[in-house]
């Protein structure tokens, strides 16, 4: 998982939500739909550990894939003590 791949994800929930059509919403929904892409779009979410660090989509997705070789690799080990 990269920092491109997460960028695109984001972009890509921004052109559902302008393509979605509110006319089958609720006028609550449809309010809250048009707040939540105003937000998306001014202010990008972030993620902060205590005001110590941001967790950017960097730190994430190398995260992500730490995790998740991580997980092959112990996933491997098993099925090789199983056998």
């Amino acid at each position: 998982m990269t920092a491109g791949w997460i960028t695109f994800l984001g972009n890509d929930l921004l052109s559902f939500l302008y393509k979605y059509p509110i006319s089958r919403l609720s006028r609550n929904e449809a309010s809250q739909v048009e707040m939540l892409i105003l937000t998306l779009t001014l202010e990008k979410p972030v993620l902060s550990a205590s005001d110590v660090f941001i967790v950017g989509t960097n730190l994430l997705s190398s995260i992500t894939g730490n995790v998740i070789t991580y997980l092959l690799v112990a996933l491997q080990f098993n099925a090789a003590f199983s056998n």
